[in-house]
This record gives C-alpha cells, sequence and structure tokens, in this order.
C-alpha cells in the first residue's frame, strides 16, 4: 500500500472514531437528562453529563480536522457535493451547540446544582422545553450527515 493510501486510511479510522466519540453522547445525554425523576438524580446526572460533555468538544474537533484532512490528501476538495452539504451541515450544528444549545444549559446547570430539596424545580423543566427543538434540529442534522457520509448519494 502507498504511502498516501495508508495516510488516507488512517485519517478514515480517526474520522469514523471521532464520530463514534463525538456523537454517541450527543444522542445518549438527553435520555439519561430525562431519567432523573428527583432533584438530586438530576444534580448527579447534570455531574455526569459535565464530565461527558468533553467527548463531544473533542470528537468534533478531530472530526473537522480529520475531514479536512481527508479532503486534502484525497484531493477532493470541495468537488463533491455531498461532502460539501455535510461540511455545511457540521458548521450549522456547531453554531446550533456553541451559540445556543450550550449557554442555555450553563444556565440550566445553575438552576440544578443551586436548588434545594428533592424536587425538580419547575424552571428546569420550562428551559429544557426550550431546548428540545434545538436538540432535535441537531439530532436530525447529524443523521443527515451519516447518511451523506455512508451512501455518498452525488
Amino acid at each position: 500500500m502507498e504511502r498516501v493510501g495508508i495516510l488516507l486510511a488512517v485519517l478514515i479510522v480517526i474520522h469514523v472514531l471521532a464520530a463514534i466519540v463525538g456523537i454517541g453522547p450527543a444522542f445518549i445525554l438527553p435520555v439519561v437528562g430525562k431519567s432523573a425523576r428527583t432533584a438530586d438524580q438530576l444534580r448527579f446526572v447534570f455531574g455526569i453529563m459535565g464530565k461527558i460533555n468533553k467527548f463531544p468538544k473533542i470528537g468534533g474537533i478531530t472530526l473537522l480536522v480529520s475531514g479536512v484532512l481527508l479532503m486534502i490528501v484525497g484531493k477532493t476538495g470541495f468537488s463533491l457535493l455531498w461532502l460539501d452539504l455535510s461540511l455545511i451541515l457540521f458548521v450549522v450544528i456547531e453554531i446550533i451547540i456553541i451559540g445556543f444549545v450550550e449557554p442555555r444549559m450553563k444556565k440550566i446547570a445553575e438552576i440544578v446544582f443551586s436548588s434545594k430539596g428533592d424536587r425538580i424545580p419547575d424552571e428546569f423543566v420550562s428551559s429544557m422545553k426550550r431546548i428540545v427543538p434545538l436538540e432535535s434540529t441537531v439530532h436530525f442534522l447529524t443523521l443527515i450527515i451519516i447518511v451523506l457520509m455512508t451512501v455518498k448519494p452525488f
């Protein structure tokens, strides 16, 4: 196998692993968050979420870097529509997460950790309802990227 072929293979493995590390928690964390039934459970869940949230960030950065390197090494540049759309959708996802979800989640975490007693704060419930459409959009766009990356339709 030539050097370029080996480099492409290594980059693809890194890219796929980054997708698993970056995307997996993003789909699981909302499910875990909804499982809390008491304020103590909610504080525990948010503590875990704070630790796990590092993985999507690392995975996302690695996805972007490895993806761009794949485009350069593979000499595809911006010549493939499915790849261009995937990259655009990825940027949109990052804007939604960094610009809208993360700031709101920080405020929600403050609500959770400052709450006293065993009752889940009403403000938490109403705040989470505003994040659900954003998370759903991110999940939908992520699924589109996965389909584009695997099917490569055009």
